[in-house]
């Protein structure tokens, strides 16, 4: 219960820093979260999906003034409830593991998928990296069984029962391919009929597509058409069809290519959101070749290169295998002044189209070398450490 407890409390906290902050769309978004997570009064839940709806049409209309300062007092009045509330204890989920592939692979004519070992949890994140054409897709559609492996094993579990076949295993796990296949009719109906092959049917049905909809930024939408969305908006239908249902495992391929930065962050953080669902985590697994934005948000990073997984871990683990930093920096400054500048660090200095990388040795302290950069005047625009990055695999050594 105590555990419950401080779960639901940190969550309103996070809702009220939100608030704070005026992000009145994570304030709506992670709101209805929480009444869909915890078990609350009905009222407070049919609240909460008011105020998403009506953030959503104001957002999408291009609303603000008085309509914003409505709902952020709409908005405070419903976490002064929620924080008068004793949510019952939901059900604990522990770590469960959904999938466990042993040494699966998959060989071509030309290419042969080396082998890979994966555990998918409920709750956790899998980031698939790397370059076109080294295997992202191929491991996707054998854990998803588009695809017959050429060795290994691949095992699915839904709670203590072992799932034995394909036909039980596709009613837990989702896969959303980078090319979508066209429907017909519109949003709603779309959603509504993927929750239907479900088993989701009357109220139960209606519930479930209300909350997904208005959950996803899709409540303007639900009446268009196929022809009438972007290709941002088509792929948040095909994560609204899928989510509908609750499956156990997510996989998408390559989500995050068709769209501008602002909506990959977006929904990299709705995807952790649902991911870490209280009442119905998720498995996820995407592949993507954004590395920076992939990472996080994942649990565990996979970076594969010529079919096989040089990185299979999680990421702080990338740092503890080297003995230097590898920095990326640019700024109004030369390659020649930053080369004398760094002469006294003993660091390797290469330079590339949008910068510098820098490879200092871990007995440096990062700071003093951002000090002595500043300290000189020059100004300094972009600074990251990527020692914990998979960036620095596409190097040659790897």
């Amino acid at each position: 219960m105590e555990s419950n407890v401080n779960h639901y409390l940190d969550r309103l906290y996070e809702i009220e820093l939100a608030l704070n902050n005026n992000d009145l769309n994570r304030v709506s978004r992670r709101l209805l979260d929480l009444t869909h997570d915890f078990k609350c009064d009905p009222q407070l839940i049919e609240n909460s999906l008011l105020f998403r709806e009506q953030y959503n049409l104001n957002k999408e209309l291009g609303q603000s003034g008085n309509n914003n300062n409505q709902l952020e007092e709409h908005f405070l009045n419903l976490i002064k409830q929620l924080k008068s509330c004793s949510p019952e204890p939901i059900t604990e989920n522990e770590s469960e593991i959904i999938c466990l592939a042993k040494n699966i692979e998959k060989a071509y004519n030309t290419f042969h998928l080396q082998q890979i070992n994966l555990k998918l949890e409920r709750g956790k994140i899998i980031g698939l990296v790397g370059e076109n054409g080294n295997g992202k897709t191929t491991l996707l559609r054998l854990l998803c069984g588009e695809l017959s492996s050429s060795g290994g094993t691949i095992e699915f579990f839904a709670g203590n029962k072992q799932l034995t076949t394909w036909e039980e295993i596709k009613k837990e796990v989702a896969f959303i391919p980078q090319r979508i296949n066209r429907w017909w009719g519109n949003v709603e109906e779309q959603v509504s009929f993927a929750a239907a092959l479900k088993g989701y049917k009357g109220i139960k049905n209606k519930e479930a597509v209300r909350f997904i909809i208005h959950r996803l930024g899709l409540t303007r939408f639900k009446n268009h058409s196929w022809s009438e969305l972007s290709s941002g908006y088509k792929l948040r239908v095909e994560i609204a069809k899928t989510l509908v249902w609750n499956p156990r495992v997510l996989m998408l391929d390559e989500p995050l290519a068709n769209l501008d930065l602002l909506a990959q962050e977006l929904l990299l953080q709705d995807i952790k959101d649902l991911a870490y669902s209280a009442k119905n985590p998720v498995s996820v697994i995407l592949s993507s070749q954004q590395l920076h934005e992939v990472e996080t948000i994942a649990d565990q990073i996979v970076f594969l290169k010529n079919g096989r997984a040089v990185f299979n871990g999680a990421i702080h683990e990338l740092n503890a295998q080297e003995d230097y930093f590898t920095l990326e920096i640019d700024g109004a400054f030369s390659y020649a002044e930053l080369s004398v500048l760094l002469e006294d660090f003993k660091v390797r200095i290469e330079k590339n189209a949008t910068g510098f990388t820098i490879y200092l040795p871990k007995d440096f302290n990062v700071n003093d070398l951002l000090s002595k950069i500043t300290n000189a005047n020059l100004e300094l625009k972009y600074f990251r450490n990527i020692t914990s990055s998979t960036k620095k695999l596409f190097n040659d050594k790897y």
